[in-house]
């Protein structure tokens, strides 16, 4: 049996959509790490992490509606 190689490409739309998917997960993380942090400092650290991250997710989704927008 042969295997063919075959030329994979994401558009744009599934790229942003993979990054948005890792956000999310990443901010489901920190909330779950914040629910165990027994130190002070570790969930300020989370917090700020979290408000980073939360900055990204809105940053791709920006970008997906303006890719949306010029695709119609």
């Amino acid at each position: 049996m042969k295997l063919e190689k075959r030329e994979i490409t994401l558009n744009e739309k599934d790229s942003l959509q993979d990054a948005l998917l890792m956000q999310k997960t990443l901010l489901r993380t920190y909330v779950l790490a914040l629910e165990n942090a027994e130190k002070q400092v570790t969930r300020k650290e989370l917090l700020r992490l979290m408000g980073e991250t939360g900055e990204d997710l809105y940053f791709i989704r920006d970008l997906m509606d303006e890719a949306e927008r010029q695709s119609d």
